[in-house]
């Protein structure tokens, strides 16, 4: 029953609120003709999501050659739940989220060469702290995921059951180390419990004399090694 009112929830969103939605962003590596590419998918903040890119400051040839050096697509839309101001948030329920997320990819891919079964999640506060539960519950959907400041309006929804595709998936767990008490926090419990209960390769990173609430320091130059070693994992 859970499941169904879930999924059914995940329908109005996307009903409702799609046409009012700004447009998702998609960078296509230049070897897109090889394929099939894999996909990483850009999970913003509490109202946090640019059409413009997942990085505010980069440019646009900037976020282009990440695309390029991982031979992998891109892509970022709004979130789930549509605040009518222009602004978006995720449901925090995670079937509806995932089941979003799997129909924007289909859609937005729809006429690329990309591999579905190799996706990694990288996300920003709320976006982070979704890309966990995500990743860990639907592991033969998600590789594994890059979280930065992970934060939300509710309490994680992490798998709390080990499953095989654990074993395989990475994860970069990131934040200020003078960040707020509870994104620190939330961090250090998402690393423990990724590496301890699910069995995943975890590195962890407070990043010292950081108090803003914002992406890490050295995330343009860092990202394409982070998300290479999630799309490359090694799975059976």
């Amino acid at each position: 029953m859970k499941h169904i009112l879930a999924t059914v929830l995940f329908l109005l969103i996307a009903t409702a609120s799609e046409a009012a939605k700004a447009k998702p962003f998609l960078f296509v590596p230049k070897n897109a003709a090889e394929g099939p590419l894999p996909v990483a998918v850009w999970l913003h903040g509490y109202r946090g999501y640019s059409p413009e890119g997942y990085f505010a400051g980069a440019t646009v040839e900037a976020m282009q050659q990440h695309a390029d050096a991982l031979g992998a697509v891109i892509i970022g839309f709004p979130a789930t739940t549509d605040l009518g101001d222009d602004t978006q948030q995720w449901s925090e329920e995670p079937v509806a989220d995932h089941a979003y997320i799997q129909d924007r990819l289909k859609a937005l891919t729809a006429g690329l060469k990309v591999d579905l079964k190799r996706v990694g999640l990288f996300g920003f506060s709320q976006g982070a702290m979704v890309a966990a539960d995500l990743a860990t519950l639907y592991p033969d959907s998600y590789r594994g995921a890059i979280l930065m400041s992970p934060g939300g309006m509710g309490s994680p929804k992490a798998s709390e059951q080990r499953l095989p595709a654990h074993a395989s998936q990475v994860y970069f767990c990131f934040c200020g180390a003078e960040e707020h008490e509870g994104n620190v926090g939330l961090t250090k419990a998402y690393a423990g419990h990724l590496e301890k209960i699910l069995g995943a390769k975890v590195t962890l990173k407070l990043y010292e004399g950081v108090s803003k609430h914002t992406r890490p320091p050295d995330f343009v130059a860092q990202f394409t090694t982070w998300m290479g070693a999630i799309l490359n994992s090694d799975r059976p």
